[in-house]
């Protein structure tokens, strides 16, 4: 077997075990070379398809498939971009289902999920109650009135979850950190419970929109939930640029908590 032979040889099955194509490498330096470069380009390509998929990474590709789509059918162009994302998605999913095992998390608390471990609030930024009015101000900044505001939160910030709008609020009890978060602009079909890394969910209709829970233990979700449901059965959309004020709006709620590391993203 002659050199031309062999890169032949190698391009279609690098993995030969021919005796001629063996017994030529081993007398070749530049093929041996050649055949060392190829090893190398197959294992970059094994590590590159084996790296485990984030969590609801499916979820967000067919979200950005279908804002695509959108454009493109606003715009009358880039059609072919609908096709090929369509195909793309279909291999993420079919790779996401061999990789692991499906998710028992909902795709926008997943989304919520993967937001809180990009920013962690320490218990140095959130270890006394703040002003009613401030999470007041937040929600209407979103556009939600509240007429009143639970006891007991911590730290509040306006945020993102996936492409959702979001009130993000730490609620401790019990020594337990509850991240709590309001998206204004996608309500749940469903009460579900759920767990994940250690751990637990709640993902609850509430409003116009969902309430999203996550802790490492769940024993407050239940009292959470019913001072949230009790709260959001008073509240009304806002116009644009109005801002609800309470009675006694600056007073800040008395006491502090003490709790384990929580997390919660601005």
């Amino acid at each position: 077997m002659n050199c031309l032979e062999f890169r032949r040889r190698l391009g279609s099955e690098p993995a030969s075990k021919l005796s001629a194509f063996v017994a030529h490498r081993e007398e070749c330096a530049h093929c041996a070379a050649a055949q060392f470069r190829a090893d190398e380009f197959e294992g970059r390509i094994h590590r590159a398809i084996t790296v485990p998929a984030p969590l609801n990474l499916a979820d967000r590709i067919l979200l950005a498939q279908t804002t695509e789509t959108r454009q493109s059918a606003r715009n009358q162009r880039r059609g072919w971009i609908a096709f090929s994302m369509a195909a793309a998605a279909s291999i993420v999913v079919a790779f996401v289902a061999v990789q692991r095992p499906s998710q028992n998390v909902p795709a926008l608390a997943g989304m919520v999920f993967e937001h809180l471990q990009k920013h962690v609030v320490s218990a140095v930024d959130s270890d006394t109650a703040i002003p009613k009015q401030s999470v007041i101000e937040a929600f209407a900044e979103r556009g939600v009135n509240l007429a009143a505001v639970p006891d007991g939160i911590n730290y509040v910030h306006k945020c993102p979850a996936g492409p959702y709008e979001t009130v993000h609020m730490v609620m401790p009890e019990h020594g337990v950190a509850v991240s709590v978060v309001y998206v204004v602009d996608k309500s749940s079909t469903q009460r579900l419970d759920f767990s994940h890394d250690g751990m637990r969910g709640r993902e609850i209709p509430l409003g116009k929109g969902s309430l999203v829970m996550w802790a490492t233990a769940s024993e407050d979700f239940d009292a959470i939930e019913s001072s949230w449901k009790s709260v959001m059965g008073e509240s009304i959309a806002l116009e644009p640029g109005s801002v609800p004020v309470v009675s006694g709006s600056r007073e800040v709620l008395s006491g502090s908590s003490v709790y384990r590391a929580a997390f919660a993203a601005p």
